[in-house]
């Protein structure tokens, strides 16, 4: 960039060829002009926007998950969304192919959640009655820092209409059931879950090294995949 305090030919502002003209505090200023850059489209960038498009459409569906399971994990990072969280941990869970130019989500390995919360056992779902998933699990309130009014969530997503729904139970329910929409019906779905801890102010665990706040959760299960059976 070059400058100069007085000009012949007056103020000049504006791009004339390849130099771009301007003032500041009454100095005559130049620049280069950089041409655009072309939207780029070598097959690792076509593969990464394919990939970053299908987390942030999961990460939609999922928002109101997200929000809880990631929540305490955000404030510890501040300046940083769960929201944001989630696309970092989940980006590397999808992976695109460029022959059929279509992404395939690791449903089993998706984290909607993070914490030290004791997470309770699923042990199954099921899809039998009409519009309904239901998630069993066993409660392990027997486990330090486990409690048997610990929230227990169990979300339910249908990848072809990019939509989830959301149940909540307790850790003493032994199971909880999601209720769907008619939009369901018939759809292939991913059954997630995690546990939110119970407590009202910061716990510690001892001899188990772990630290409780209001809000914690746990790590996120894969529980299962099945077809909404129709009414």
């Amino acid at each position: 960039m070059s400058k100069t305090s007085k000009n012949v030919l007056g103020d000049q502002r504006g791009r004339i060829g390849k130099v771009v003209g301007k003032v500041v505090d009454g100095v005559q200023m130049y620049s280069a002009h950089t041409d655009s850059v072309k939207n780029p489209r070598t097959p690792k960038q076509v593969a990464y926007r394919a990939r970053f498009s299908e987390t942030i459409r999961l990460g939609k569906a999922m928002q109101g998950a997200i929000n809880v399971g990631l929540k305490n994990s955000a404030a510890k990072l501040k300046l940083i969304s769960a929201f944001n969280i989630f696309v970092k941990k989940n980006i590397g869970h999808i992976t695109y192919n460029a022959e059929t130019e279509l992404t395939t989500v690791d449903y089993p390995h998706v984290e909607l959640s993070k914490g030290d919360t004791p997470f309770v056992s699923f042990t199954g779902v099921t899809f039998n009655v009409a519009l309904t998933v239901t998630a069993s699990f066993t409660g392990n309130d027997d486990i330090p820092g486990a409690y048997e009014d610990d929230s227990v969530y169990v979300v339910v997503y249908a990848p072809t209409i990019g939509k989830s729904m959301m149940a909540i139970g307790t850790r003493a329910d032994g199971s909880v059931a999601v209720v769907l929409p008619s939009v369901f019906a018939n759809e292939t779905v991913h059954v997630l879950g995690f546990t939110k801890t119970s407590v009202e102010e910061t716990v510690r665990v001892e001899n188990y090294g772990l630290t409780l706040t209001p809000g914690e959760c746990s790590f996120t299960s894969y529980i299962g995949t099945g077809t909404v059976l129709a009414e």
